[in-house]
Order: structure tokens, then C-alpha cells, then sequence
């Protein structure tokens, strides 16, 4: 399935990075959802979003760019689904393998056993990072989550400078990285995406007309957050996905 065939949903509502933020605490500690089973569902659905908008995955690279929170997670774990659907995959973790959080650290390991390069960024140079991003076929960018404060800096600022510049296509885990959840402005540099999966419910900044440039195609992805988690905010999710659980969202025309 390309990504022009799938089901398109309008009006959808978002949720703010603290809307986010306390639809997550419910769903892992209300309800007991491990954090585990919710990083293998966007992990699916962001692979399954990347081989919708690049066909066939056989013989494809792949490079993730990985920071060391959740975000970070799910871009290392979707590797692992694009690498058993034929795909060539490495990681670029934007810090040491120390400095990761449990989760992404979790994901990074199990890359690791499989046989997946896992480059440490801040022990490489900068030509060779720039020369395996040029070779990709596909980028994924989770370096940044919707939780980021203020502008993007170091590794992650730089990274962000060398996905952008290998002029090589981008789909987004979540949000552009150094875009700004609420408001859809650039907080400094920030990924010019072709496609943002972004997930539960899409962030307001990412439907901003400021926004365009830097999400491309808009995909949302249900990764298993039950409704109740968004009671506070709204009843409609389980609507959203009645056609489908990985879906378009359309965009209002440019004023």
C-alpha cells in the first residue's frame, strides 16, 4: 500500500505536547500498559509507514537517526521490522550508549545481537556521517520528541543539519525533530520531513501552516493508547482509526 492509498481523515483532534505528556502517564500508569508494548506499536507503524512511502523494502538502506529518549526507541526498534522485511539498516545514536534512556537502550542492544551497525555519533567524524546519510535510501529521524525543550543543540543540532543537507528523504518518528509540538515553528534547525508519523493523536504545530515545510505528508499512527487515556481531552480517537490504524490526515489548503 503507498501512502496516497490510505485512508484520509479530516478534523482530527490533537493533543498538546502536556496533553501528551498526561495521556501517556495514564496509559502506562493508570492502566498499566507497559511503555515496552507501546514502543513495538509506533515501532510497526512507523515501519510500516516507511515501506508505504518507499515500496518494496528488499535491498533498500535504511539509516536511523536516533536519539537517547523514547523517540529514539522507536526509530532503533522499527529498524529491526524494516531489516526483517529485506531492508539494509545502521543506526546513528546521537550519544555514547551510556547516556541512553532504558528504553532506547533496550532497543539499541537488541540491534546490536542481530547484527545491526549502531554508530555512536559523537565518536564519529562528520565526513563519514555525511557519507552513509547520502547513502540511504531512506532516513528516519528520531532524534527529538514532542517532550523537547528549546532549540536543538550539539550532536543533535548537527545531525539534524547533516539529514537535512544528504538531500535524501525523511520520514519523521512523531514530529520533525526541532519543531515545536504546539506551534509548528522551527526552533532553530529542524528536519524537513517527506513524511511525519506521527503518533496517538497529531500535535497541533504539526497541522500549522508554519508547519509545511517541515512535515511533508501527515500519517497518524494508533499505537494502542486506549481512549480513556484521552478522556480528559477528547472522546473521538477510537473514531479516527475505525477504517484504518495507520491513516492520512489532510491538510487544509495553503491560505
Amino acid at each position: 500500500m503507498s501512502v496516497a492509498a490510505l485512508s484520509t481523515v479530516t478534523d482530527v483532534p490533537t493533543a498538546t505536547a502536556a496533553q501528551m505528556a498526561k495521556a501517556d502517564r495514564i496509559a502506562s500508569t493508570d492502566l498499566r500498559i507497559p511503555l515496552e508494548a507501546l514502543m513495538e506499536n509506533a515501532a510497526h507503524q512507523v515501519a510500516v509507514a516507511t515501506r508505504a512511502f518507499a515500496g518494496d523494502m528488499a535491498g533498500k538502506s535504511v539509516v536511523a537517526l536516533a536519539g537517547t529518549g523514547n523517540n529514539g526507541g522507536d526509530a532503533l526498534a522499527a529498524l529491526r521490522h524494516l531489516r526483517g522485511w529485506g531492508a539494509m539498516v545502521e543506526a546513528i545514536v546521537a550519544a555514547p550508549r551510556e547516556r541512553l534512556r532504558p528504553l532506547a537502550g533496550l532497543q539499541h542492544d537488541i540491534l546490536t545481537r542481530i547484527g545491526v551497525r549502531c554508530v555512536d555519533a559523537s565518536a564519529t567524524a562528520e565526513d563519514m556521517l555525511a557519507e552513509a546519510l547520502s547513502r540511504a535510501d531512506v532516513i528516519l529521524d528520531g532524534l527529538l520528541g514532542y517532550s523537547g525543550k528549546g532549540p536543538p543543540r550539539g550532536m543533535v543540532a548537527a545531525l539534524i543539519g547533516l539529514a537535512n543537507g544528504s538531500l535524501r528523504p525523511i520520514v519523521a518518528v512523531d514530529l520533525p525533530s526541532g519543531l515545536d509540538p504546539d506551534h509548528g515553528v522551527a526552533l532553530g534547525v529542524a528536519i524537513r520531513a517527506s513524511v511525519t508519523v506521527t503518533l496517538a493523536l497529531p500535535k497541533p504545530g504539526l497541522v500549522a501552516e508554519a508547519a509545511r515545510p517541515f512535515v511533508g505528508e501527515l500519517l497518524l499512527a494508533d499505537i494502542g493508547i486506549p481512549a480513556a487515556a484521552f478522556a480528559h481531552l477528547t472522546d473521538e480517537t477510537s473514531v479516527v482509526f475505525a477504517q484504518s490504524d495507520l491513516v492520512r490526515i489532510a491538510l487544509p489548503a495553503r491560505g
